[in-house]
């Protein structure tokens, strides 16, 4: 099977749109612009309300449909140039395979696609299956098969060819937790192992420790997007103090606070710098209160999300 050289750059689009339609007003409706860069070897991540045109994103990038208007490479080869297919794999949101089909039966059918066989292509089935913990449940026909097994066979056969780029529809939805972390750590393994991985998902909690980079759809457009870290990095140089049992006797030991949010029964206490922020811990902890957390101020995903496309909490 032919085998791709490194390239700096595995996806990258340019004022790319699909317009479906326009809405009442006549604005268009659909993936309006899009011009992102994912880098090889990370671990990219879409995010974005329903509707904002993630899933249309996944198919332009997977040539299952043509844009509007607009450009856009996969692996330094057109949208849609069968040549750049062979080093794809792509995990559907819910995926959907033949109920009378065991998972051997089933990877050897998609082995055959790709030209696969023999030797060669049962060893190949042998190791995705124990990869994404199915190999003891290989004779169990899909009919009989979980959401969580329905998700894991999906993704052995996008693995199944061994590709550069896998592309992934909320990989995690509708997982128990369990499931849910295996499929992360098979996600952190192919990125320890060079793979590009492109997640599209509304499920931020899930994203947030994932990605390296992300992206924030909004109206079928880019809002916001960069370096996992450098969006989550809160106020230059400021500290927080995360608190149980902050009584109304306490605050006057974080009165050089910068500012003392409420989150329950605990309280964020936000200090200018470190040194700020490790005094007022110590005068906390004196005063008879617990001390959970002190670190630099940082902000989740989901505060960045709802401020990037313009909602509350």
């Amino acid at each position: 099977m032919r085998r791709w050289s490194v390239i700096a750059i595995a996806i990258q689009t340019q004022n790319l749109a699909k317009i479906y339609t326009t809405d009442s007003e006549g604005r268009p409706l659909g993936l309006v612009d899009l011009t992102l860069a994912v880098e090889s070897g990370q671990i990219f991540g879409l995010v974005g309300p329903n509707g904002s045109g993630k899933t249309t994103t996944l198919k332009l990038l997977l040539g299952l449909v043509f844009p509007t208007s607009g450009s856009g490479e996969v692996l330094g080869l057109p949208l849609g140039d069968p040549a750049c297919k062979e080093q794809l794999g792509f995990v559907p949101e819910g995926p959907y395979f033949y109920d009378y089909l065991n998972a051997t039966e089933l990877l050897h059918f998609y082995g055959s696609l790709y030209r696969m066989g023999g030797s060669q292509l049962n060893k190949r089935i042998q190791e995705v299956l124990e990869l994404v913990g199915m190999w003891e449940r290989r004779v169990l026909k899909v009919v009989n098969y979980s959401r969580g097994m329905l998700q894991r066979i999906g993704l052995a056969q996008a693995l199944l060819h061994d590709p550069e780029l896998i592309l992934m529809d909320e990989p995690t939805a509708g997982l128990d937790p369990i499931g849910a972390a295996q499929i992360r750590k098979v996600i952190i393994r192919l990125r320890e192992e060079g793979k590009t991985i492109f997640l599209c998902s509304h499920l931020l909690k899930e994203m947030e420790p994932l990605c390296d980079t992300v992206a924030i759809l909004n109206d079928g457009m880019v809002c916001r997007q960069g370096r996992m870290k450098e969006l989550l990095a809160g106020e230059d140089g400021q500290y927080m103090v995360r608190v149980r049992g902050l009584s109304e006797e306490l605050k006057g030991a974080v009165a050089s606070a910068v500012s003392v949010q409420p989150e329950g029964e605990e309280h964020l206490v936000v200090f200018a710098n470190d040194k700020a922020a490790l005094a007022g811990a110590d005068r906390l902890v004196n005063g008879g209160a617990t001390v959970l957390h002190v670190g630099p101020q940082r902000r989740s995903l989901e505060e960045v999300f709802i401020d990037a496309v313009g909602g509350e909490i």
